[in-house]
């Protein structure tokens, strides 16, 4: 699977295959009470972004979480060996 054909899967799509092969790699919280989780999945990476409610807001794959802002302050690249 490549990350474009993730991208085009339903909400319910994503969330199956993440459930069942993704590696989770961290997670960051913001001050207003979101989090984002960050996983593995079949060569790329699955940014998972949680409501301050706790509700999945999005779902969706990205290529490189160096060239992500929002992640690259959290990430621990120990966890990346």
């Amino acid at each position: 699977m490549t990350i474009t054909d993730f991208n085009l899967l339903s909400f319910d799509g994503k969330a199956s295959l993440l459930n069942k092969y993704g590696k989770y790699l961290d997670n960051r919280n913001s001050k207003h009470g979101t989090k984002l989780m960050i996983y593995d999945l079949f060569g790329f990476y699955v940014e998972v972004s949680y409501r301050f409610d706790q509700r999945v807001q999005y779902i969706r794959a990205v290529n490189n979480i160096f060239e992500s802002n929002t992640l690259l302050d959290s990430i621990k690249v120990l966890h990346l060996n």
